[in-house]
């Protein structure tokens, strides 16, 4: 009996080394000791990502700013043409006869010092109106 309870007591203690290999693994694993590098790490890594994400938020606040400008600065861009190609057209008189205005022009005699506007409107007026010396 001593052979056959000494063989079961050396696999006991081998298997009980096996158990207490694992359970010392497990503990080292999930030990309880000293974590302040493990806090100082997660600070740290905290900190960056807040960086980080500060950094990302700046960058798209600037992008929608110059989106918007860009977008602004187009449409004012397509006005102006706009502009420009309405102020380009062609105005035709399929009158023969010749406007009242060019009649005036025609009609009076050209003196020295006198001055004609021609408005927008197509409209011709004198600058200085006639005074009669009487009343200079």
């Amino acid at each position: 009996m001593t052979d056959a309870s000494g063989n079961q007591n050396i696999q006991a203690t081998t298997a009980m080394s096996a158990a207490q290999k694992k359970l010392k693994r497990a503990i080292y694993f999930f030990r309880t000791g000293d974590l302040t590098i493990w806090n100082y790490v997660i600070l740290a890594l905290s900190v960056l990502g807040l960086c980080l994400g500060l950094y990302l938020l700046s960058k798209n606040i600037f992008n929608n700013k110059k989106r918007k400008m860009i977008a602004m600065y187009q449409m004012n861009a397509a006005d102006k043409q706009q502009d420009e190609s309405d102020g380009k057209q062609a105005v035709l008189t399929l009158e023969k006869e010749t406007p009242p205005q060019e009649d005036f022009l025609i009609k009076k005699e050209i003196q020295a010092g006198d001055i004609t506007v021609q408005w927008k409107d197509g409209q011709i007026t004198s600058l200085y109106r006639d005074l009669p010396e009487e009343d200079v």
